[in-house]
């Protein structure tokens, strides 16, 4: 029999005899399992009991020990641990055994109170100042629900908490659903490459507290978890992580009861606590002020001697109350060479080389995400750098809220583009300006010049079919990023202000991102400004004029792409680095785009590619179309592809561009079509 069976057996007995001194004799009759109980309890058990040194043992006098203030086994005040040690046995026991919890409730008309224990111990009226003393140490284990009585006979109730503690478990994570999160100071943590004087700063106000708790608040963007964890590492204690956005209602009716648990999790196994995701859409959500948050999450913390740690956003007020002990470390946004400091310290770590300046200038991750990127990675295996790079753009990607578009990862490179010899040149020259960019404004230090409109912006113009969308995905590919193509379709909006809520969000990611944000037919948002007559056109102009400026913002990759040049508003063409006008290609260049479209694996009879591109100028995108209409003819009739098959296609292709077809433009192979 253990520590704790014992102690449930002879609490049980100890309010029997209780009973019976109150005139309530045989108490038993009506629940005889109790009875059976008891009987087990002989005194042998009771000696060793009261000697016990096991790890229970250990653990419950601890506690009594820290909820009193002194040791229990050190002659400490006996009447004060002993009416504790009564309310801590009758919750464990009501826990336990149903039936006591129906037996206390039976006899006092509630389960456990300060007032029976106080009893118990000889005490009928205690002194109201006292019980409130004991009730503030009680609360910081036990649910003391006040709704169901005066403070005598308010109901005490353990939780599954207590029981994690008291019977042994190193850490509660098992009791929260979901709602929160027990991080081990012991547990695997990335090491801090950057930023470790915040850390120092953070641990060394919390380690000098010495009668009071305080308050460490960690706000700004990113890192706050990560510099956190850190922080109870550097302290030794574990961490137990809130996430408000997790909770299910934590302002609502049970909202005592909900951070009363926490409080006895964090009191109980000596931790502290960070509350995260305090954010202004957050309060807006709950209505609630700073000060209500402080008296619902964070002073019950306090109350019980446990420092708080918030993580909160830039410009949420918060601890109104100046008698808490409070200090304030802004964790801002980590820049370009501190992200380089933390990617050379994990190559460094796992003796790998790496770019570090490019990952630290293509991605713009915190400190503890490229933590996470790099620990997956090297899970994997972390054979292939493409495969970081992929883990990289995942963990970017993992903060979109909102699709307006499509991520693409494009498969088409140089060698798959047909254009003219000095168009080519100038797509690699975009390239280069993005892989070595920060060298022109960090080594080379051109960066005080350009304190804005660093992005890499590009416009392409010309004929459907010539090109321009194909260019775009090159550069991503030939880059080795995503290519973002935004839906211009889901942007749009006809209420007055969403599409620049709708652009924010789209610049916001990608600047964090950095993928190539391509604008497809982009002359319906970056057309020109035109004169106001109405509310309608002032609006429009607005739109326009709020896109300029964040393109100016902007630091990433641009990429617009247009049939009608001239439709492009002047401020745009300013602000475009390059600029490339697409023709329909030559016959030299359609041949050899007849010849791309034509695979090995194709099962095809000769065809005349020379006829093909010498007699149709068909851009790139038709001669496409072309091909692929002619396959399923070929495939529908069970044949190989013929010249009779292409030429039907063309001519399909003529009708739906309702171009006039004469006998004559078909040439030598006219025959084919007769």
């Amino acid at each position: 029999m253990d520590f704790l069976e014992t102690a449930i057996y002879r609490i049980i007995l100890k309010t029997y005899m209780y009973m019976q001194e109150t005139g309530r004799t045989e108490s038993f009759e009506r629940f005889p399992y109790l009875h059976v109980l008891t009987q087990r309890l002989t005194g042998e058990m009771l000696e060793r009991w009261q000697h016990d040194t096991g790890m229970q043992a250990e653990r419950y006098y601890g506690l009594i020990s820290r909820m009193n203030g002194t040791s229990l086994r050190d002659n400490g005040d006996g009447l004060e641990a002993d009416i504790l040690c009564n309310v801590l046995d009758l919750c464990i026991a009501a826990m336990y055994v149903p039936e006591f919890a129906a037996y206390l409730n039976y006899y006092t008309g509630n389960m456990v109170t300060i007032q029976l224990a106080a009893e118990m111990e000889g005490i009928a009226y205690e002194n109201y100042s006292d019980m409130m003393r004991r009730l503030c140490k009680i609360r910081k284990v036990c649910w003391i629900d006040q709704k169901k009585g005066s403070l005598p006979h308010a109901a005490i109730e353990g939780d599954d908490v207590l029981l994690s503690f008291l019977t042994g478990d190193d850490r509660p994570d098992k009791v929260f659903s979901g709602e929160a999160e027990w991080f081990g100071c012991n547990d695997a943590l990335s090491p801090m490459f950057i930023r470790q004087d915040m850390a120092q700063k953070g641990a060394k106000f919390l380690r000098d507290t010495e009668s009071s708790a305080r308050v460490l608040l960690l706000s700004g963007k990113g890192g706050r978890r990560f510099m956190a964890k850190h922080i109870a590492h550097q302290l030794g204690k574990d961490l137990l992580l809130v996430d408000l956005a997790k909770c299910r209602n934590p302002f609502g009716e049970d909202a005592e009861r909900f951070w009363g648990k926490l409080v006895h999790a964090v009191f109980l196994y000596d931790a502290l606590v960070c509350i995260y995701g305090i954010a202004s859409t957050f309060m807006s959500q709950f209505q609630i002020t700073g000060a209500a948050l402080e008296e619902t999450a964070v002073r019950p913390f306090l109350d019980a001697g446990c420092s708080v740690i918030l993580c909160a956003e830039p410009g949420i007020s918060l601890l109104a109350d100046s008698k808490n002990q409070v200090r304030s470390i802004d964790i801002g946004e980590i820049t370009r060479e501190e992200r380089e400091a933390v990617f050379r310290g994990f190559a460094k770590r796992y003796q790998i080389s790496l770019d570090c300046a490019y990952y630290s200038v293509r991605y713009r991750l915190s400190a503890s995400e490229i933590a996470d990127a790099m620990e997956t990675w090297r899970s994997a295996g972390g054979a292939e750098l493409d495969e970081l790079m992929q883990i990289c753009d995942t963990v970017l990607y993992k903060s979109r809220e909102k699709v307006f578009g499509q991520i693409l990862y494009p498969s088409v490179g140089f060698a798959d583009l047909k254009l003219p010899k000095h168009m080519k040149g100038i797509l690699e020259q975009i390239c280069s300006s993005v892989t070595d960019g920060y060298k022109i404004f960090e080594e080379w230090n051109l960066k005080r010049q350009y304190p804005y409109g660093r992005a890499v912006t590009v416009l392409l113009s010309g004929p459907p079919g010539t090109g321009k969308t194909m260019s775009a995905h090159v550069l991503a590919k030939e880059l080795g990023i995503a290519l973002y193509q935004v839906d211009l379709s889901q942007v749009l909006d006809k209420y007055i202000g969403e599409t620049e809520k709708h652009l924010e969000q789209i610049f916001e990611f990608a600047g964090k991102v950095k993928p190539v944000l391509f604008f497809d037919e982009a002359d319906s948002l970056f057309g020109k400004r035109g004169e106001v007559t109405d509310g309608k056109d002032r609006y429009a102009n607005m739109e326009v004029s709020y896109i300029l400026q964040r393109i100016e913002q902007f630091d990433g990759v641009v990429v617009l792409a247009t049939n009608f040049y001239n439709n492009i508003d002047k401020a745009f063409l300013r602000r475009m680095k390059y600029v490339l006008k697409y023709q329909s290609p030559d016959a030299g260049i359609r041949r050899s785009i007849w010849a791309d479209c034509m695979p090995p694996e194709l099962p095809r009879e000769e065809l005349d590619l020379d006829y093909l591109a010498h007699q149709f100028d068909f851009t790139g995108g038709m001669i496409k179309n072309v091909v692929y209409v002619a396959c399923v003819m070929a495939i529908h009739q069970g044949t190989n592809l013929r010249m009779e098959h292409i030429l039907m296609a063309i001519r399909a292709e003529y009708e739906k561009m309702e171009r006039t077809i004469t006998k004559d433009m078909w040439g030598e192979y006219g025959y084919l079509l007769e």
